[in-house]
Order: structure tokens, then sequence, then C-alpha cells
């Protein structure tokens, strides 16, 4: 599907016209093909043109967007139908673009935006961990997936996927792996971890920390319980792409 292409120029999107009122009017979105009466705002193209969903767009990881900045501009300057513009968004969703795409919809509090975003991440873990903007996800986004049970992916991968976007974030911000982790690094559920996988997590975490020692040892208690009473809920609940593990069978783990 390729990348976002930017806002209109102003010289495409403002006619030099006097307000006339000529054109047609769609009913209050403010979307006009010759005139309005708010402001002689013209534009003779494909309504899709005027979302900013579409161009190069290059983030900056936990810092606003350059997408996100088309978003509140075109916002600010243009009236135009929210439902249409959310129609066309799901439309052109793609695993490059579906990260960027929640980025907006989280710092601009769009919820139904929100829920689609997420509903195509989880049918695409795996692919969507693999992109940029998922490694440029503020921690106020990261969150929903990973407290998601739909997600089709495996918890070892996901801790992976969680440290590499936690290397990110503190090579830009400069701060350590575990400070920027900490907001999120509740919601990866250890317990599903074998424990061989588990004492390699470990030993790992002893060379670079990222989770901490605490949640590491609420794990292992589920392990040398044989059940899932310590950590019941979340933890112990396998998600979608979970893959089986032998103890599994001693764990809390209805997936709904």
């Amino acid at each position: 599907m390729g990348r976002l292409h930017p806002f209109p120029r102003h010289s495409e999107a403002f006619s030099t016209i006097p307000n006339t009122g000529a054109g047609g009017a769609d009913s209050g979105c403010g979307v006009w093909a010759g005139g309005t009466a708010r402001g002689g705002f013209v534009w003779q193209g494909p309504v899709s043109s005027l979302f900013p969903l579409m161009g190069s767009v290059h983030t900056v990881p936990h810092t606003q967007s350059v997408l996100e900045r088309h978003i509140h501009l075109g916002t600010t300057h243009f009236h135009f139908c929210s439902q249409l513009c959310l129609e066309f968004v799901v439309k052109v969703l793609d695993v490059e673009l579906v990260c960027e795409a929640l980025q907006v919809a989280v710092t601009f509090g769009l919820g139904p935006l929100q829920d689609c975003c997420i509903a195509f991440i989880e049918a695409h873990s795996q692919e969507a961990l693999r992109t940029r903007g998922f490694l440029e996800l503020s921690a106020p986004a990261l969150l929903p997936l990973l407290r998601s049970d739909k997600l089709c992916v495996d918890e070892a991968e996901l801790v992976l996927a969680a440290r590499s976007w936690a290397r990110v974030g503190a090579a830009v911000l400069e701060r350590p792996v575990a400070e920027v982790a900490a907001p999120v690094v509740r919601e990866l559920r250890l317990a599903l971890l074998a424990p061989a996988e588990l004492s390699a997590l470990e030993e790992q975490n002893q060379r670079e920390p990222l989770i901490p020692v605490e949640q590491i040892v609420e794990a292992w208690k589920c392990h040398a319980l044989r059940r899932g009473d310590a950590a019941r809920g979340a933890p112990c609940r396998r998600r979608r792409g979970t893959l089986p593990r032998e103890h599994h069978c001693f764990l809390d783990l209805p997936f709904k």
C-alpha cells in the first residue's frame, strides 16, 4: 500500500476566488466541490487526498511524528466528516501503516480508529511487530496491545519485540532500557514461558535489565507451585498465538 501522502499544499486547498458559496455541499461535512459558505475552501480532487494519512512519514520514536502533526494541522484548518475519514483509513490500513495509525489514534483520542488498528494488529501480529512503526510506538499506544488476549504471537516473541522497542526508546531518550520499559513490561505474561525459556530470560535480564526481578520471581512461583493460583488472571492467560507448553496444563489458561 505504501506510505502516507502529506496534506495538500495551501495553494491546492484554498481558493483565491471570493466566497460565493458556489458548488455543492456534503451536508455539513465541510468538503465542497467548488466553494463553501464558510470561507472559500475548494477541493476538486478525491476526498481521500484531503486526509493526511498518505505519504512519506519519518517519525521520531516516542515523540510527535510528522503524521501526528499533519493530523493536528488538518483538524485545525479543515472541516471534514470524521466517519468518512475513518472508513478511508480502515480501507488503506496495511502492516506498515497500522502502528503509525494506532499512534495517531491514541495521541488524539480517536477511539474507533484505535479499535480498528488493534484488531488489525491482532490479526497480523507477527508482521506488525517487525515494523518500524511498532518500534516507534509510545508506551500508552503499546499498552493496549500487550494487554490483548487476541494477539497471534507467542509470548517468547512478544518479549523479544518488547526488548527491541525498549532499546530504541532508550537510545532516543538516552535513558536506561529498564526505565523505558517500566510502563509496559508488566503486561508480559512470563508464566507462559517454559522453565528453560524463563531461565534464559533471567540470564539475559542480568546482562541487560528489562524486567523487574519480582516479576520473574512470580513466574517461577507458578512453576514451583504447579498451579496458576499464584498469578491467576492475565499473567497466566494464554493469547491466541500462544504455543502450547507442557506446564500449561496446570496454569489458569482459559481463552475466550
